[in-house]
C-alpha cells in the first residue's frame, strides 16, 4: 500500500478543532454521535478526497453511520482513522469502520471512568460547596477542570494519529487479516451491549404450588438475553427491507405501550 501524505496539517487541525466545538452536539437517536462526527472530518475528507468525488461520497456515507463513545476521548478514534484514510483511501474505508466499531465500546467505559466520573464527581462536588457558600471561585474551578480535560483532546488525537499511520505502515500485507480480525471483535462489543442496553421483561408468570416465576427468568434459562435479541433481530429485519429507522422507532414505541398496557411487558 503506497503511502500519501497529502492533507495538511492545517486540515488535520480543524477536524480537532470541530469536534472540540461540537463533539456530540448533534446527538440523535439514530446515528448518536454519527453527524458530529462526519462534521468533523470534512477538512480532512475534502483534501484527502479532493481528486475523487466518488471516493469522497462513498467516505462520508461510511462516516454518518452509528458511532458513539466518550466525547474526550474520541480524538483518538479521529486520530486513528486519519491516520489510516490518508494512506488507504476507500480501500481503507471497511477498516475504518471496524477500527471505529471495535474501539469505541471499550474507549467510552475508559472515559467514562477517566473523564467524566472522576473529575466530575471530585471537582464537581467542591465547585458545588463553594458556589453554595456563595464563593464564585467555585464556576472557575469547573470551568478550568473543563477546559483541561478538552485541551486533553490535543495529545489524544496526536496519539492516535500517530497510531494510525504506525498501523499502516506495518501491516500492509496483513490488512485484510487485521480487518476481519477488528471487525469480529466490533461484532462482539455490539453483540455484547444488546442484553446490557436493551430492557424487555416479560409480565407473564408461572405459578405452580410454591414454585413461582416469571417469563423473563424462563426465557433466561433458554438464553440469556432473549427478548433484546429477537428485537434487535426484528429491527436489522425491517432496516433490510427499507423500512425508515424513524417508522421503526414509532413501532416500538407503539407496540411496547400496547404490550405494557396488555400486562404482556414490563
Amino acid at each position: 500500500m503506497k503511502m500519501n501524505n497529502d492533507v495538511s496539517n492545517k486540515a488535520k487541525n480543524r477536524v480537532l478543532f470541530r469536534w472540540m466545538l461540537n463533539g456530540g452536539a448533534s446527538l440523535n437517536y439514530e446515528k448518536m454521535m454519527g453527524m458530529s462526527y462526519t462534521y468533523s472530518m470534512m477538512p480532512f475528507l475534502k483534501e484527502n478526497y479532493k481528486d475523487d468525488p466518488d471516493g469522497l461520497k462513498k467516505a462520508v456515507k461510511m462516516h454518518l453511520q452509528f458511532f458513539n463513545t466518550n466525547p474526550y476521548i474520541a480524538p483518538y478514534v479521529i486520530g486513528v482513522n486519519i491516520g489510516v484514510e490518508e494512506s488507504g483511501k476507500t480501500t481503507a474505508l471497511d477498516t475504518i469502520m471496524a477500527l471505529k466499531t471495535g474501539l469505541m465500546g471499550p474507549l467510552a467505559g475508559l472515559g467514562d471512568s477517566i473523564f467524566v466520573v472522576i473529575p466530575w464527581t471530585i471537582f464537581g462536588a467542591i465547585a458545588a460547596n463553594m458556589a453554595l457558600d456563595g464563593s464564585v471561585i467555585g464556576i472557575g474551578i469547573w470551568l478550568i477542570v473543563t477546559w483541561l480535560l478538552k485541551a486533553l483532546s490535543i495529545p489524544l488525537f496526536k496519539g492516535g494519529l500517530k497510531s494510525g499511520t504506525n498501523l499502516i505502515s506495518s501491516i500492509e500485507t496483513k490488512l485484510k487479516a487485521i480487518t476481519e480480525s477488528i471487525a469480529v471483535l466490533g461484532l462482539m462489543v455490539v453483540g455484547a451491549l444488546v442484553p446490557t442496553v436493551i430492557e424487555a421483561n416479560v409480565a407473564l408468570k408461572f405459578e405452580q404450588g410454591d414454585l413461582e416465576m416469571t417469563g423473563t427468568e424462563i426465557l433466561d434459562q433458554i438464553m440469556p438475553g432473549l427478548i433484546p435479541a429477537i428485537l434487535v433481530f426484528g429491527v436489522y429485519y425491517l432496516l433490510g427491507k427499507k423500512v425508515k429507522p424513524v417508522y421503526i422507532i414509532l413501532l416500538i414505541m407503539v407496540l411496547s405501550i400496547v404490550l405494557y398496557a396488555l400486562n404482556i411487558l414490563e
